[in-house]
């Protein structure tokens, strides 16, 4: 199962090359647009479905801000939409399961609850972001005071566990550059063969009446699910990962949909975590502010959702509803893949510019 995974994740690394590669300075291009919130908050999302990565996101906004090509009022609405494509993954991974109606029902609703916890907090601090700069001021206040003294962190050098996929790309395809076209072929046909193991291991491992011994204590109640989901992201830095795994035990039924919603709030902090201690290490003020602005937006997320009963039940329900549709119909899991990450963003962005 760890194997079919990370072939997932080569496939989702070599895409990125490959897009890389057709055209460098097309999300610079981007972020470079017109001033408008919406645009760039699309063009983030956008991004991290395409990079499979909000990190790779964030990265250019750091260059981005530097140059002064971007304020960081306009990065906050990047790092928003970024925060929701890079949950394209574990949706991906959900369509391994259309075969079966009911599993599929299961596991399109599990991979659902990391969009939807995304959406919602999207939705709850956009409209506070705009009228009042809430998170890009209270990023700004936080970093100065990282900047106020003189922090060793600054002069260290991070690195986390990681899973090795660039390396591993950079050994198989580095004398491929010439090929971006080719290189995308691969990167589908890998994707597709490790989305085919996924589902035939999950049949043969998961759907059996044998007991989960992680249920025992990664799931073991609410607080601990949240721990778990961020320490495991934090490890592997990923929240796709996390997010991805969290789909055949919720296909399988080893774990109910608000114990597993949990865990995704957890990995979308565990996530951000890394990418703050790396720009704390490099020292600079806007790579600080815009890491704070994922950290906030996340955290902040996970304090409402965990205090206010009624908006924790809210991405379990309609994440159920979403499954129960798809299983009905369940060319309606390929129209939400696609119409949430790639065509509204393509729209809306073509029709704002």
């Amino acid at each position: 199962m760890i194997c079919a995974f990370y072939l997932m994740f080569i496939s989702f690394g070599v895409m990125k090359y490959s897009f890389t590669l057709l055209g460098g300075g097309f999300a610079e291009e981007l972020v470079t647009a017109a001033h408008n919130p919406f645009i760039y908050f699309f063009i983030g999302l956008l991004g991290a479905a395409i990079f499979q990565s909000s990190s790779a996101v964030t990265s250019i906004l750091v260059g981005a801000v530097g140059l002064g090509q971007v304020s960081l009022d306009d990065a906050v609405f990047v790092v928003m939409g970024a925060n929701i494509g890079t949950t394209v993954t574990s949706t991906i991974v959900a369509l391994s399961y259309i075969d079966n109606k009911s599993v599929f029902m299961r596991a399109l609703s599990g991979a659902a609850l990391h969009d939807f916890f995304n959406i919602f907090v999207a939705i709850i601090l956009m409209p506070l972001e705009l009228t009042t700069g809430f998170l890009s001021n209270l990023s700004q206040i936080i970093a100065s005071s990282f900047f106020s003294t003189d922090l060793p962190i600054k002069n260290a050098h991070f690195r986390g566990v990681g899973i090795g996929v660039d390396t591993m790309i950079d050994h198989l395809f580095s004398g491929m550059t010439g090929h971006p076209f080719v290189l995308l072929g691969i990167a589908i046909l890998m994707m597709i063969f490790s989305l085919k193991l996924i589902g035939g291991m999950t049949k043969e491992v998961l759907m059996t009446k044998s007991k989960l011994k992680a249920e025992d204590f990664v799931f073991k109640n609410d607080f601990v699910s949240l721990i778990s989901g961020l320490s495991l992201t934090a490890v592997v830095q990923s929240s796709s990962i996390t997010s991805s795994l969290i789909v055949p035990l919720t296909a399988s039924k080893k774990i109910g949909l608000p114990r597993a919603f949990m865990f995704i709030m957890g990995a979308n902090v565990g996530t951000t975590i890394t990418a703050l201690l790396a720009a704390l290490a490099t020292g600079t003020e806007y790579g600080v502010e815009i890491a704070l602005t994922h950290v906030l937006f996340n955290v902040i997320g996970v304090i409402i959702f965990t205090t206010i009963p009624i908006l924790k039940k809210l991405p379990v329900w309609y994440s159920k509803k979403l499954g129960y549709l798809a299983a009905r119909e369940r060319i309606f899991g390929f129209l939400y893949l696609f119409t949430l990450f790639f065509v509204l963003p393509f729209i809306l962005v073509w029709v704002s510019t």
